[in-house]
């Protein structure tokens, strides 16, 4: 498991083998470097499944960043895309600022091998993630 303190913000990330998912959870203030950061962390990860199963759990954090910087989260995703046989990404949000940022990315990053989708229940995304 790691942990990453930035200055308004708490990143957990573990890989969990019973379910075969990357699970991040985030507190805080999300900002754009470290969201860029997350895909980097991704791409450069060799052991990671090459089918990676992603769950990102934001119902503790406000996503800091602007409606202008989705366009750089889409372009992290699809350069990180090319190192996965798939990518998948499930993300627990709720606040309505944050689904709305979500939400563009979600329209704009349609990649070939990669899925991602908005949930506000765990179960559903983890269901989500095992059907893909």
């Amino acid at each position: 498991m790691n942990f990453y303190h930035y200055k308004t913000t708490m990143i957990k990330i573990s890989y969990n083998d019973d379910l075969g998912v990357l699970q991040t959870k985030t507190g805080g203030d999300l900002s754009i470097d470290e969201i860029l950061g997350h895909y980097e962390d991704i791409g450069q990860n060799d052991s990671y499944p090459r089918d990676l199963k992603v769950i990102i759990d934001c119902r503790s954090t406000r996503l800091a960043v602007k409606l202008d910087d989705v366009s750089r989260i889409v372009e992290a995703a699809k350069n990180t895309i090319p190192k996965y046989k798939q990518l998948r990404e499930a993300i627990l949000i709720t606040a309505p600022y944050d689904t709305v940022i979500a939400t563009l990315f979600e329209q704009n990053a349609r990649f070939k091998n990669y899925h991602f989708r908005l949930f506000n229940s765990e179960n559903a995304a983890l269901r989500w993630l095992n059907t893909v």
